[in-house]
């Protein structure tokens, strides 16, 4: 049993037999409801159980068709594992890393879903990440022809911008070459023009395009060379690392879980002091407690009620100007209290480099015509439907930043959405 670089232990037959032992089985497992696309987890680690590998690695990936990237990166203890009836006695299963183990250890076995008979209705489906993956692959299975509208290769997030460290790139391409046969790829760039073409030549739509834009701190400094936004910086520091001269004191403004991937990533490409800024609590954070807990033990450290006011420096960053806040009385929409400044509290904190991780927003201007909700992501009705009609929506691009796997199981249920849709139009 090896541990990879988030401190999840790959497990061997050995320890994966052993870890399937402690299952409980339970009937109406509540770690098959919590888990989004609903794997039958007692199922197939019964299959690991009595021997059979490849059942339980098809069983795995007929549910899941990101079987090996989510095996990487699916937050477990927010999902299957924090519904487990076993950790009620002592200790949940290691669901994850037995999903990981089933799909790995069934790496050259052809997988072969049931495939209803070929239909004439066709789909288009915009955005190759999770959503638009899950969603191409599920309408394929169901008979339809499905093409694939992609700037680039297929893959999204977590082919662009997640750390190597936490997913391997392989692991990703042997997703989508599983997937690809169900659906034809283009690789075009979307704009208003191409989106009205697609709309015109397709029985249905499904836009899953993401999000893409980093927000801005918005303060003084931003502009100095040396100041990152974090798409920018991650996508930089998968493909072309060498371009990246970040220094070796960097600072990461932020507190989400794409944050934590960043300081990392700037602790793997060689920065001695590493900081994460955050202007809240550490308990008030919204990540998962491994990844944080990966980040320290990658050596990143954290300033927690602190915010940024300024970025210092003549033509490059030199530090950051801070503040400290406390909680104040006023909560938000997440729940959380507002920070509040304190005044005569600012501090400077030296840096070479600052990577801004604040949050993204919907890019994709080239849609005016769909409705879009208070936050800007493109509004749906409970079957994925926006306001224009045989166009529906998933992913992040409707529902705001989430998990891979939430996403890929927004392009599921958007499938079968779309499928009843058409069946209505025949």
């Amino acid at each position: 049993m090896k541990p990879d670089r988030t401190g999840v232990h790959e497990f061997d037959r050995r320890r994966a037999l052993a870890e399937a032992e402690r299952c409980l089985y339970c009937f109406d497992a509540p770690c098959t409801s919590a888990c989004p696309v609903h794997i039958d987890i007692p199922g197939f680690i019964a299959m690991l159980r009595s021997g059979n590998g490849p059942g339980a690695a098809w069983l795995v990936r007929d549910a899941n068709p990101l079987a090996e990237t989510c095996g990487s990166i699916c937050p477990s203890e927010i999902y299957c594992q924090a519904s487990c009836t076993k950790a009620k006695q002592d200790t949940p299963v290691r669901i994850r890393e037995l999903h990981q183990y089933a799909t790995r250890s069934e790496r050259g076995r052809e997988f072969h879903p049931e495939r209803s008979p070929r239909t004439e209705k066709t789909v288009g489906v915009l955005g190759a990440g999770p959503a638009g993956l899950g969603c191409a692959f599920e309408l394929g299975k169901l008979g339809y022809q499905v093409d694939l509208y992609n700037d680039g290769p297929p893959g999204g997030v977590p082919l662009k911008s997640i750390p190597s460290f936490r997913l391997p790139e392989e692991d990703v391409v042997r997703d989508v070459g599983i997937l690809a046969r169900f659906f034809r790829t283009h690789d075009v760039r979307i704009d208003a023009a191409a989106f009205g073409a697609i709309t015109g030549t397709h029985d249905a739509v499904f836009v899953a395009v993401g999000l893409g834009r980093d927000r801005v701190l918005g303060i003084p400094g931003e502009g100095l060379r040396g100041v990152y936004p974090v798409l920018e910086f991650l996508e930089t520091a998968k493909k072309r690392p060498h371009a990246l001269a970040i220094g070796s004191r960097v600072i990461v403004v932020g507190g989400g879980n794409v944050s934590l991937d960043a300081a990392a990533t700037a602790r793997s490409l060689g920065a001695a002091d590493v900081m994460l800024l955050y202007r809240r609590a550490e308990e008030q954070m919204l990540v998962w407690p491994a990844e944080l807990a990966a980040a320290r033990r990658m050596g990143v450290e954290f300033s927690f009620r602190s915010f940024p006011l300024s970025i210092a420096g003549e033509d490059h960053v030199e530090g950051v100007m801070c503040r400290r806040t406390r909680a104040g009385k006023e909560i938000d929409d997440s729940g959380r209290p507002v920070p509040v400044e304190i005044p005569g509290s600012d501090f400077l904190l030296p840096a070479d480099s600052v990577i801004v991780a604040i949050g993204q927003d919907l890019r994709a201007d080239w849609l005016p015509r769909l409705d879009r909700t208070g936050r800007g992501h493109i509004g749906v009705d409970g079957n994925f439907r926006t306001s224009l009609a045989g166009v529906f929506a998933g992913g992040d691009a409707a529902s705001g930043e989430g998990t891979v796997v939430r996403s890929l199981a927004h392009g599921i249920e958007a499938a079968k959405a779309i499928h009843a849709y058409l069946m209505r139009q025949s």
